[in-house]
């Protein structure tokens, strides 16, 4: 039993990896339909974006982040980190599944309440 077990976990691990990103190979746009927002990943930074307008609002970069992590997970990889400027803490997870929408946590600095949605995939590369 112990066997198949240690098996199945190998056989999880080995899948997740396969449909695991490297954060610097993330180079694209999701968007968040809810408020209009758009959000572009690029080898050094991530930008926010008012969707339709295509005003910038904010750059998020080494400069203004803190505490940066990187986790993979037999449910997929994930991308979290802290912005005091912005006030709150960020986590971008791809699933392991075949699209590449991104499941996104918003937690503000300044209430329980936590924003969950999944941001859709509209151009750009994965590699």
């Amino acid at each position: 039993m112990k066997k198949i077990f240690a098996l199945a976990l190998a056989a999880c691990v080995g899948i997740a990896g396969a449909f695991a990103f490297d954060v610097g190979s993330i180079r694209g746009s999701w968007i968040d339909e809810r408020y209009d927002a758009k959000w572009t990943f690029s080898a050094n930074q991530i930008d926010l974006y008012i969707a339709s307008t295509g005003q910038h609002v904010y750059t998020f970069t080494d400069d203004n982040i803190e505490s940066f992590k990187v986790n993979m997970q037999a449910t997929g990889a994930s991308v979290s980190f802290r912005c005091p400027g912005a006030r709150r803490y960020y986590t971008f997870t791809k699933p392991v599944e075949l699209t590449a929408d991104l499941d996104v946590n918003i937690d503000p600095d300044w209430t329980d309440l936590d924003y969950r949605t999944r941001f859709k995939y509209v151009e750009g590369t994965m590699e």
